[in-house]
């Protein structure tokens, strides 16, 4: 009787760590697929940002924010010079 006993109350706890490991099971699941959700959405931002930044550093921007916020002009011909290096 007390073997019984004994034998049905580690059956029954080990059904209790059994239902506890498959709860923090899916809890981690939700946890993974929540965080690669947020990570396809940071790498969209990112795909984002890189092509406003490639954007924004063309060289026609630059040669247009050089003439118009610096006074930046292109040399006459005759203002060229050559350096050597001698």
């Amino acid at each position: 009787m007390t073997l019984t006993a004994l034998l049905a109350l580690a059956v029954f706890g080990s059904s209790l760590g059994l239902v506890y490991v498959k709860f923090q099971n899916r809890e981690r699941w939700s946890e993974v697929q929540r965080l690669q959700e947020e990570r396809d959405e940071l790498e969209g931002e990112w795909s984002r940002l890189q092509l406003e930044l490639a954007a924004w550093a063309t060289a026609p921007r630059i040669e247009r924010l050089a003439r118009e916020r610096l006074g930046m002009v292109t040399p006459a011909p005759k203002d060229i010079g050559i350096v050597r290096d001698e």
